[in-house]
């Protein structure tokens, strides 16, 4: 089964088409004011132009209203809204755009708690900071539920946290930076390259 690979907290047009020239599935734009890879609904729309139907877009928010996603999602149409799971109880998503369900590992975070039929978000305490996610813990939850692993994961560790955790897909922001919210194309590449790889051994080893 092919892995799912998400590029998050994409800024430029450069970035962008990298991303999905090497074959990213998801992109995934910032729209949390406090997170130096903000930037406006205009501008994800501008960027995303080029981005071909089959690769999707996530409109990254955190704990917004649900004037705030409606706001967001006029002026970008995104595939999926992403933002921790308890939120989504008080939004209404426009048509269209689907649910990506943050869960954290959080005290008292039980994983009977996600759909096991919905794919889901998986990482650590915080967001976008390369803090590295608990890989017990991930184990735990992708043998339960089909996740999307991210927290702290970059060119170095991804396969072996592929190998261990065998989540459904795997996110990455900070761990493809030259610097805090500037994107290193060379790193997108190496990333998406190294899971690419990491899939062919496997298929080829059975």
């Amino acid at each position: 089964m092919k892995t799912l690979i998400k590029i998050c907290g994409l800024t430029t047009q450069e970035s962008v088409d990298v991303a999905v020239q090497s074959g990213a599935d998801l992109i995934g734009f910032v729209f949390a004011k406090t997170s130096p890879r903000c930037i406006s609904p205009e501008q994800a729309r501008q960027l995303s132009e080029p981005i071909p139907e089959q690769v999707k877009t996530t409109a990254v928010m955190l704990h917004p209203s649900d004037a705030e996603v409606q706001e967001v999602c006029d002026k970008f149409p995104a595939d999926y809204l992403q933002t921790d799971a308890e939120d989504f109880a008080s939004l209404n998503l426009p048509e269209g755009c689907r649910p990506l369900k943050v869960y954290r590992d959080l005290p008292g975070f039980d994983p009977s708690d996600i759909d096991p039929h919905v794919l889901s978000l998986f990482e650590g305490k915080n967001s976008g900071v390369g803090e590295l996610v608990n890989t017990s813990r991930a184990m735990e939850v992708a043998r339960h539920a089909p996740i999307i692993l991210a927290g702290g994961l970059n060119p170095k560790n991804v396969a072996s946290l592929l190998q261990a955790v065998q989540p459904q897909g795997v996110d990455v922001s900070s761990g493809v930076e030259s610097d805090l919210g500037v994107k290193d194309v060379q790193k997108i590449r190496e990333f998406i390259n190294i899971v690419r790889d990491y899939e062919w051994n496997r298929e080829h080893e059975k």
